[in-house]
């Protein structure tokens, strides 16, 4: 450190409110107070060491600007995107990859419902048995049915919503709408089963159940690009509600149509079959659509 006879820093600290500062002073030949000899640098280099130490003794004291309060306006959170969703990312993935495997492994079964759909084989026909692994594809697929479907309802529930006064987490929101859907068609299936085996024989409810099982599952394989689409392509959700509702629409028309040809081809069962359809078919989805739209209602907390 090069230190000139009549000149040198002399750190001065200054103590404000809020702050504290060193600052440097020049001490000249004016400012020198009398006899203090300019030329005893053994001195100057004294004052100069006595500083420094003291300063640095005390660095650790010293607020930096860091320490104070923040300053300026705090950003507005990113929406929400459902399509950046790590869970709902696994789940549509999981599903997809499982619903390939079950579509290679269920394939004649599908094969088989296609070409019969629109008719029923006499009472000579012997059906063909199905495989284990055949029903466990379809199995798969209609628990894909029941994500797509759950999805769809959820992405209409979060859609447009704060979550800062929410009663569930957006997860739970995803997990009550699957249960909710599941509990649907379990109903569903059990409420079928009831019925035809009180009123129909047993070829006839098993014809029943392998055409109800091949629609339900279809119908999720069809649902599935359009959900994709909502979530990683853009496409609006309401442009993908209208296409899934137009899609169950002809699944229900594809549902009632089988109903008539297996159960009521006879003459004069048209009150019957309307009365079995309703209270089968159409009661559970008017019944799950009013308690969705009752908890969307009742998820935010109002004060």
């Amino acid at each position: 450190m090069n230190i000139l006879p009549g000149q040198f820093p002399v750190p001065i600290f200054n103590s404000t409110p809020d702050t504290f500062k060193l600052v440097a002073d020049t001490l000249t030949a004016d400012t020198v107070p009398a006899g203090v000899a300019l030329a005893d640098t053994a001195r100057v280099d004294s004052v100069v060491s006595d500083s420094l130490q003291a300063l640095a003794a005390h660095a650790d004291t010293i607020p930096s600007i860091f320490d104070g309060p923040r300053l300026g306006m705090a950003a507005d959170p990113a929406p929400y995107f459902s399509g950046a969703d790590d869970l709902l990312a696994a789940l549509t993935m999981a599903a997809l990859l499982a619903g390939l495997i079950a579509l290679a492994f269920s394939g004649k079964f599908i094969a088989r419902q296609v070409k019969n759909f629109f008719y029923l084989g006499n009472d000579r026909t012997t059906p063909v048995p199905d495989t284990p692994g055949e029903l466990s594809g379809q199995g798969v697929l209609v628990a894909g049915t029941c994500l797509v479907v759950a999805i769809a309802f959820y992405c209409h529930i979060i859609h447009g919503r704060d979550d800062g006064w929410w009663v569930f987490s957006k997860h739970g929101v995803l997990g009550i709408c699957a249960l909710s859907v599941v509990a649907y068609f379990l109903f569903k299936a059990v409420a079928y089963q009831f019925v035809n085996w009180v009123f129909f024989d047993v070829k006839k409810i098993e014809q029943w159940n392998k055409s109800l099982l091949f629609l339900t599952a279809m119908e999720g394989v069809v649902m599935t690009p359009f959900v994709m689409l909502m979530l990683y392509g853009g496409l609006p959700l309401q442009t993908t509600l209208i296409s899934l509702a137009i899609v169950a629409l002809l699944v229900k028309i594809f549902t009632f149509y089988k109903c008539y040809l297996i159960f009521f081809r006879r003459i004069g069962a048209f009150l019957q079959i309307i009365l079995y359809f309703c209270a089968l078919e159409l009661i559970p989805l008017v019944v799950l659509v009013g308690l969705m739209v009752t908890f969307s209602k009742n998820l935010e907390i109002k004060f």
